[in-house]
Protein backbone atom coordinates (compact mmCIF):
# COMPACT_ATOMS: atom_id res chain seq x y z
CA UNK A 1 0.00 0.00 0.00
CA UNK A 2 2.69 2.21 1.15
CA UNK A 3 4.55 2.00 -2.67
CA UNK A 4 0.95 2.40 -4.27
CA UNK A 5 0.24 5.70 -2.00
CA UNK A 6 4.24 6.63 -3.03
CA UNK A 7 3.75 6.04 -7.02
CA UNK A 8 0.18 8.25 -6.51
CA UNK A 9 1.89 11.14 -5.19
CA UNK A 10 4.37 11.41 -7.55
CA UNK A 11 2.11 11.09 -10.37
CA UNK A 12 0.34 14.13 -9.48
CA UNK A 13 3.48 15.81 -8.42
CA UNK A 14 4.92 15.35 -11.88
CA UNK A 15 1.68 16.61 -13.49
CA UNK A 16 1.26 19.44 -11.58
CA UNK A 17 5.40 20.41 -12.03
CA UNK A 18 4.65 19.86 -15.87
CA UNK A 19 1.70 22.20 -15.39
CA UNK A 20 3.81 24.78 -13.73
CA UNK A 21 6.95 24.77 -16.16
CA UNK A 22 4.00 25.53 -18.93
CA UNK A 23 2.95 28.73 -16.95
CA UNK A 24 6.52 29.18 -16.25
CA UNK A 25 7.32 29.09 -19.94
CA UNK A 26 4.22 31.32 -20.93
CA UNK A 27 1.07 29.36 -21.33
CA UNK A 28 -1.88 30.57 -20.18
CA UNK A 29 -4.71 27.96 -19.58
CA UNK A 30 -5.85 27.47 -15.88
CA UNK A 31 -3.65 30.63 -15.12
CA UNK A 32 -6.02 33.29 -14.16
CA UNK A 33 -7.98 30.55 -11.36
CA UNK A 34 -4.97 29.27 -9.48
CA UNK A 35 -3.81 32.92 -7.62
CA UNK A 36 -5.44 34.26 -4.39
CA UNK A 37 -7.66 37.24 -5.50
CA UNK A 38 -9.39 40.23 -3.34
CA UNK A 39 -12.28 41.51 -2.58
CA UNK A 40 -12.38 43.64 -5.78
CA UNK A 41 -11.15 40.99 -7.90
CA UNK A 42 -7.69 41.68 -8.25
CA UNK A 43 -4.55 38.90 -7.85
CA UNK A 44 -3.07 39.56 -4.08
CA UNK A 45 0.36 38.42 -6.28
CA UNK A 46 1.48 37.75 -9.69
CA UNK A 47 3.91 34.65 -9.81
CA UNK A 48 6.98 35.49 -12.32
CA UNK A 49 8.57 32.64 -14.23
CA UNK A 50 11.72 32.05 -11.59
CA UNK A 51 8.92 31.46 -8.89
CA UNK A 52 7.41 29.46 -10.93
CA UNK A 53 10.12 27.32 -11.71
CA UNK A 54 11.32 26.90 -8.12
CA UNK A 55 7.77 25.69 -7.52
CA UNK A 56 7.81 22.91 -10.59
CA UNK A 57 11.60 21.71 -9.75
CA UNK A 58 10.48 21.71 -5.59
CA UNK A 59 7.19 19.60 -7.13
CA UNK A 60 9.37 16.80 -9.05
CA UNK A 61 11.96 16.45 -5.73
CA UNK A 62 8.78 15.63 -3.81
CA UNK A 63 8.39 13.42 -6.77
CA UNK A 64 11.78 11.93 -6.52
CA UNK A 65 11.51 11.32 -2.82
CA UNK A 66 7.98 9.79 -3.23
CA UNK A 67 9.75 7.53 -5.94
CA UNK A 68 12.30 6.89 -3.72
CA UNK A 69 10.24 4.94 -0.93
CA UNK A 70 10.60 1.39 -0.79
CA UNK A 71 13.10 1.65 -3.16
CA UNK A 72 10.98 2.45 -5.92
CA UNK A 73 14.13 4.53 -6.85
CA UNK A 74 17.32 4.69 -5.38
CA UNK A 75 17.83 8.35 -4.47
CA UNK A 76 21.91 8.31 -2.36
CA UNK A 77 20.08 9.61 0.77
CA UNK A 78 19.82 7.83 3.99
CA UNK A 79 16.44 6.27 4.45
CA UNK A 80 16.04 8.12 7.80
CA UNK A 81 16.70 11.37 6.32
CA UNK A 82 14.12 10.25 2.92
CA UNK A 83 11.30 9.22 6.32
CA UNK A 84 11.44 12.56 7.61
CA UNK A 85 11.61 14.70 4.51
CA UNK A 86 8.62 12.90 3.67
CA UNK A 87 7.01 13.92 6.85
CA UNK A 88 8.21 17.64 6.39
CA UNK A 89 6.34 17.41 2.78
CA UNK A 90 3.38 16.33 4.58
CA UNK A 91 3.27 19.04 6.98
CA UNK A 92 3.89 21.60 3.85
CA UNK A 93 0.87 20.55 2.66
CA UNK A 94 -1.15 20.23 5.56
CA UNK A 95 -0.18 24.30 6.87
CA UNK A 96 -1.56 25.16 2.53
CA UNK A 97 -4.52 23.09 3.45
CA UNK A 98 -5.75 24.97 6.85
CA UNK A 99 -4.42 28.09 4.30
CA UNK A 100 -3.68 32.12 5.98
CA UNK A 101 -7.49 31.99 7.31
CA UNK A 102 -8.39 35.54 4.99
CA UNK A 103 -8.25 33.92 0.76
CA UNK A 104 -6.68 30.78 0.57
CA UNK A 105 -7.22 26.84 2.60
CA UNK A 106 -10.03 25.54 4.32
CA UNK A 107 -9.92 28.50 7.13
CA UNK A 108 -10.65 31.06 4.52
CA UNK A 109 -13.07 34.18 4.79
CA UNK A 110 -13.13 34.87 1.42
CA UNK A 111 -14.90 32.28 -0.55
CA UNK A 112 -16.76 33.98 -3.26
CA UNK A 113 -14.12 34.31 -6.23
CA UNK A 114 -13.62 31.85 -8.84
CA UNK A 115 -10.10 30.85 -7.03
CA UNK A 116 -11.90 30.23 -3.52
CA UNK A 117 -14.27 28.16 -5.08
CA UNK A 118 -11.51 25.96 -6.46
CA UNK A 119 -9.76 26.09 -3.62
CA UNK A 120 -12.11 24.71 -1.57
CA UNK A 121 -13.68 21.93 -3.82
CA UNK A 122 -10.20 21.11 -5.06
CA UNK A 123 -6.66 22.51 -3.99
CA UNK A 124 -7.29 22.13 -0.31
CA UNK A 125 -8.71 18.99 -0.67
CA UNK A 126 -5.70 17.83 -2.83
CA UNK A 127 -3.46 19.06 -0.18
CA UNK A 128 -5.02 17.44 2.55
CA UNK A 129 -4.67 14.15 0.35
CA UNK A 130 -1.20 14.96 0.11
CA UNK A 131 -0.81 15.72 3.61
CA UNK A 132 -2.61 11.99 4.66
CA UNK A 133 -1.00 10.01 2.44
CA UNK A 134 2.21 10.99 3.71
CA UNK A 135 1.64 11.07 7.03
CA UNK A 136 0.81 6.96 6.55
CA UNK A 137 3.81 6.66 3.98
CA UNK A 138 5.98 7.92 7.56
CA UNK A 139 4.35 5.92 9.68
CA UNK A 140 4.67 2.72 6.94
CA UNK A 141 8.08 3.69 6.25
Amino acid sequence: MINLLALWNAIIFIVLALLHFYWAFGGFWGKDVVVPTGKSGQKLFVPDVLSTLIVAIGLLIFALCNLSIKYLLVLPLNPLFLQYGILVIGLIFLVRAVGDFNYVGLMKKHKTSDFARRDSFFYSPLCLFFFLTHLLIFIGF
